[in-house]
């Protein structure tokens, strides 16, 4: 009980902040591309890949642009709507993630064998290659629409400029 017999419920919290460390480079990024914009997928490549560099991860970036490339030609054909591209790098692995508007998952497309199977397989292989080169995807609504995000490990010597490469 505090004076008066009352409880005295305050507590008190320190916190110290030092700023950001300024000796790294930040393990996050993100982009945003215009609704139906094409030359986004192009910007989304780049940003993938001077992300990655910059990050020591050279050796990631053809997968990871490509997946890059297959979602977010999704998110900008069919969404209809701005989309946020996100891309997190852990100590064990790397995040991306695609936001849009449109609340319907993503769904790969089935062909079969037959001529018209055949002239439209040149669309519809994205998720095929999603899942191929992710070590796991997936998609989450996000309030107003959808966020499809994958992940992929990343090697313990990746980034190691001592590292032989055979």
């Amino acid at each position: 009980p505090g004076p008066r017999g009352r409880r005295d419920d305050a507590a008190l919290l320190l916190a110290r902040y030092e700023g950001p460390d300024t000796g790294r480079v930040p393990r996050t990024g993100h982009l945003s591309i215009q609704r139906r914009d094409l030359r986004g997928v192009r910007q989304a490549r780049e940003f993938v890949h001077e992300r990655l560099c910059g990050w020591g991860l050279a050796d990631l970036s053809d997968d990871v642009e490509l997946v890059t490339s297959e979602i977010v030609t999704n998110a900008l054909v069919h969404a209809g709507s701005d989309v946020d591209v996100r891309l997190r790098v852990y100590a064990d692995r790397l995040r991306l993630e695609v936001r849009d508007s449109a609340s319907d998952p993503p769904v790969p497309a089935l062909y079969s064998l037959s001529e018209e199977g055949c002239a439209r397989a040149e669309h519809g292989r994205g998720l095929f290659l999603v899942d191929a080169l992710a070590d796991t995807w997936n998609t989450s609504p996000n309030g107003r629409g959808k966020t499809v995000w994958l992940e992929m490990d990343i090697p313990a010597d990746a980034g190691d400029p001592g590292r032989s490469v055979e």
